[in-house]
């Protein structure tokens, strides 16, 4: 079993998004979650390689992981620290960007010798981290009064890419634009100021700022269908992105059943003809969805092999039936190009009605993962 990273597609994709920044904008490569389930110090070396220039992250852990692999690089963390007064040994380290919803983290910040960049968020409409807009004015305020230091402002669009009209977007922008005013009127001079995901960074060239956060499509995978739509809609140029994630397996049994023979736990599914089943170890720990039970497929020889049964641990069972000359070590694609014919991670979202985003963060991060050209 292997997971393969294409070099050639990230630097593709990495290079299209700078074609739509200006020189002195920044670009962060968003290595949160194990890279997507990519694989994040493989996705890290690979993304400084090809010129981004912060990696993004969620939990302290993640930012040191990176600390010890890439000394002296600039390391965001964007998720809530709930342990911060407890592990601020841990982030007295002037490389790290840290992301704070409350006065008292950037308090807690301010003490330290190596004291981090502070990066403080505004909450303009996702209700989830940061200040909301009505209260934003009076905590900078206090911050102002306590004479602390802050180097950013960020916030963080909620419907960028979940629909074709972006009004409540632009609202959020607005109410980002203001703050940003109102923290220079404070005297908070030169903050690095920034809002865009992949979908926003697409669309709205007006929250470019100081740097965009490039996630789900740094990995070749479209945010969603309504970006590309939105785009398409506005006659802008819709680049190519490539996938850079491609998962294959092998055939580890074979075995013939005959017509009317139940499959796997439950006995969910009974063969109606004579059927050539096939194994293959993988299972839900490895990261294929139960419920992609009797409904999904696999590729094998450019050719759909349905998933029969549930979806076992560590161990899927498919119909080869239709396809020639299948012996055990025959290759099986559980993500990519198979011959003329492509599984995609949207697809495997569509069939079990979640986003691509997890089906790619399921995939277990022990399975090894290979750089190839």
């Amino acid at each position: 079993m292997e997971i393969q990273l294409s070099k050639t597609a990230l630097r593709k994709n990495i290079e299209s998004f700078k074609s739509l920044l200006n020189p002195n904008v920044l670009l962060a490569a968003v290595v949160k979650s194990n890279a997507y389930g990519h694989g994040i110090l493989e996705i890290a070396k690979l993304s400084l390689d090809y010129g981004a220039n912060v990696l993004a992250v969620n939990s302290i852990d993640e930012a040191l992981l990176l600390k010890e692999n890439f000394p002296n690089q600039t390391i965001m963390i964007m998720g809530d620290i709930f342990e911060m007064e407890t592990r601020s040994e841990a982030l007295n380290y002037s490389h790290f960007w840290i992301v704070c919803s409350r006065i008292k983290q950037v308090r807690i910040l301010n003490r330290l010798s190596n004291r981090p960049m502070i990066h403080l968020k505004v909450d303009t409409g996702m209700s989830r981290l940061g200040y909301r807009s009505d209260r934003f004015s009076e905590e900078l305020k206090q911050i102002k009064r306590e004479d602390l230091k802050i180097q950013g402002l960020l916030t963080h669009f909620a419907t960028a890419e979940d629909f074709t009209e972006h009004s409540y977007s632009l609202k959020q922008l607005q109410e980002f634009k203001e703050a940003v005013e109102f923290a220079e009127e404070l005297g908070y001079k030169n903050l690095i100021k920034h809002t865009s995901s992949s979908a926003s960074t697409m669309l709205f060239p007006e929250s470019h700022f100081d740097m965009v956060r490039i996630g789900i499509s740094l990995y070749g995978i479209w945010a969603s269908l309504q970006t590309k739509l939105s785009l398409s809609l506005r006659g802008e140029k819709i680049f190519d992105l490539f996938p850079v994630l491609s998962w294959k397996t092998n055939i580890v049994h074979i075995q013939e059943i005959p017509s009317g023979t139940f499959i796997g736990y439950g006995s969910t599914y009974k063969t109606n003809h004579p059927t050539k089943l096939a194994v293959i170890p993988v299972g839900y720990y490895e990261g294929i969805d139960r419920r992609l039970s009797n409904i999904g497929y696999f590729l094998v020889k450019g050719e759909r092999a349905r998933i029969i049964g549930r979806v076992c641990m560590n161990m899927c069972m498919i119909d080869i039936t239709p396809i020639e000359n299948i012996n055990i070590g025959e290759e099986v694609i559980l993500i990519g190009n198979s011959r003329d014919e492509t599984l995609h991670a949207d697809s495997i979202a569509d069939l079990i009605g979640t986003i691509n985003y997890e089906v790619l963060t399921n995939i277990n991060a022990n399975i090894k993962r290979t750089i190839v050209e």
